[in-house]
């Protein structure tokens, strides 16, 4: 695999270490490999060298919508909605890194008024009334806050990661990058741009079917 030098800054990896990666993962079993962009390749490569992020995560997600393998609970592509990055679809990854920002998630804590925070708080502090614990309710608040908050978010299965981006090509997937999530459409048209310049002369055809589709 010769892939351009630039596509490396930052993920200190060499082509070397995506070769060593591709080879020896096996993650990867029964997927085509000539459908996952270059660019993919490194970021993966850097994960699995540098153990940033557990790669299982994602390439269990490729390989469910290749039908290599089946999951209890199969992953949800959806396409984009927005017109930057319209004909392209998005499935999300779930990691331990993501912990932090899943408890969040589920009190509402990226709001400014919680309401789910405060009633958890006014909850424990009920049952401290009631019947205090020998250790005091600082426990209890972390645990519920914690555990109970996680748990939550998984039963009702929306547990967030990042995103494994992806287009369609004459009915098969062309995997393209993992992105963090947008925050609108001035970062949808980054994330655009950046593709076509990461991905583009790769994938020509997939580019300008997408292309056309929104003209």
């Amino acid at each position: 695999m010769n892939f351009d030098s630039s596509i490396y800054d930052g993920f200190g990896v060499t082509q070397e270490d995506v070769d060593a990666y591709v080879y020896l993962d096996i993650g990867l079993y029964g997927v085509d490999i000539t459908r996952i962009s270059s660019y993919l390749l490194v970021q993966l490569a850097s994960a699995w060298k540098h153990r940033t992020l557990n790669t299982y995560s994602i390439t269990d997600v490729i390989q469910s919508l290749e039908g290599v393998r089946q999951r209890a609970r199969p992953p949800k592509a959806k396409p984009f909605k927005g017109v930057a990055l319209s004909g392209l679809w998005k499935v999300h990854f779930v990691n331990p890194r993501f912990f932090v920002r899943n408890v969040y998630n589920e009190w509402g804590m990226f709001h400014e008024n919680t309401q789910k925070f405060v009633a958890l708080c006014a909850r424990v502090a009920e049952a401290e009334r009631q019947e205090p614990l020998p250790l005091g309710w600082q426990g209890q608040l972390a645990h519920e806050y914690v555990i109970g908050g996680y748990e939550n978010r998984a039963r009702k299965g929306k547990l967030t990661g990042e995103w494994l981006i992806f287009g369609i090509h004459e009915g098969k997937n062309i995997y393209l990058t993992l992105c963090q999530h947008s925050s609108g459409p001035e970062e949808d048209e980054e994330i655009q741009q950046a593709l076509r310049g990461l991905c583009g002369s790769e994938f020509p055809e997939l580019f300008s079917a997408i292309a056309q589709q929104g003209a």
